[in-house]
């Protein structure tokens, strides 16, 4: 017995095989093309949990779980959420005119509502990129930079900071409280996200990733040189200045399929729902209160959510029912990652 002991332990044991996302993520990497981490959970269950890269490559800082990413715009599901929550406690409506909260829009503004804000169907004008390059309190974006688009007068979609920018400004002024403290009191304290917060100048933020960017987006050569990002992040306010890890928004997503946040009715009427007709391309879908609706990319109905400022990458596809999610985050823009989002979400069983 003692012998046939020893034997067994000397043959090999077998190792288990990598999940099919984990090849996706491991070859993108080997080709230079993904840098950061991805989530993948359905049911509760972690299906496939995937580091890769440095979050600073000055210094060979490798991602972990720990490693929070700005998310860019995914800041604005977040926002939209505070917004409708706002709602239920019956402190505004979507129907309301932004003025009606911020009397001093420009006279040509003042009959934007807080619906087409929400879907970008606001008809403003979109800001310079030089916004970025100094640091600029909300309410002084918005004294400058809210100006309806002349070339536009029937507004159609327009991808715009602008509009979530605007949305936090009355969020503030609804609530009484900066957008960070709202936020934190609001969704991310009630869920434990203690990765998840605004970025700010006043302070140094721990574990967060450096961004890259050289703009090939998965059609470029790994040994093209990458800059770092330099813009003033905090800027984008409810528009793009979230940072966060991807278990925290696991969490999120587990909070709207439990409804946590939100009432079951407002979830499925206002979140869940196209609030706008058209199919967008620019987005793949058609836009809900904080997502995009996409019917025609996979065979079933997914949200999805994206982001994207300088090398700082993000990505949420989930269903609409909240129980399966791939969450995406990246600090360099080297690969494409709409591509890879979906063959990590055409992988899951």
């Amino acid at each position: 017995m003692r012998y046939l002991l020893l034997v067994l332990l000397l043959l090999p044991w077998p190792v288990a095989a990598q999940h099919p996302v984990e090849d996706i993520l491991a070859a993108e990497a080997a080709a230079g093309r993904f840098s950061g981490a991805a989530l993948v959970v359905q049911h509760g269950r972690v299906v496939a949990r995937v580091n890769r890269g440095r979050a600073n490559w000055q210094f060979a800082v490798p991602v972990t779980d720990s490693t929070r990413f700005p998310i860019a715009s995914m800041t604005k599901t977040l926002t939209a959420l505070l917004v409708l929550q706002l709602q239920e406690q019956g402190r505004l409506k979507l129907t309301d005119k932004a003025a009606a909260y911020l009397p001093d829009l420009p006279p040509d503004c003042r009959n934007v509502t807080l619906l087409s804000l929400l879907t970008h169907y606001s008809g403003l004008k979109n800001e310079p990129v030089n916004v970025y390059t100094t640091r600029l309190p909300t309410a002084e974006f918005v004294r400058t930079y809210v100006v309806r688009d002349e070339a536009k007068p029937t507004p159609v979609f327009n991808y715009n900071n602008v509009d979530y920018i605007l949305l936090t400004r009355v969020l503030e002024v609804v609530s009484g409280k900066s957008f960070p403290v709202l936020l934190q009191e609001a969704i991310l304290t009630p869920l434990d996200m203690k990765n998840t917060g605004v970025l700010t100048d006043s302070r140094i933020v721990p574990n967060l990733a450096y961004g890259y960017h050289n703009y090939t987006f998965g059609e470029g050569n790994p040994k093209e040189p990458l800059q770092n990002d330099s813009r003033e992040l905090s800027n984008y306010a409810g528009a793009g200045a979230v940072y966060s890890t991807v278990g925290d928004l696991a969490k999120l997503v587990e909070a709207l399929q439990t409804n946590r946040l939100l009432r079951p009715q407002t979830t499925q009427r206002l979140l869940t729902q196209p609030q706008q007709p058209d199919f967008l391309d620019y987005t793949r879908g058609r836009p809900t209160i904080g997502f995009y609706y996409n019917d025609r990319t996979f065979p079933r109905p997914v949200l999805e959510r994206r982001g994207s400022i300088d090398g700082f990458n993000s990505l949420l596809l989930t269903t609409p029912d909240f129980t399966t999610a791939v969450i995406i985050l990246c600090n360099t823009d080297t690969g494409d990652l709409e591509k890879i989002g979906d063959a990590v979400y055409g992988a899951i069983k």
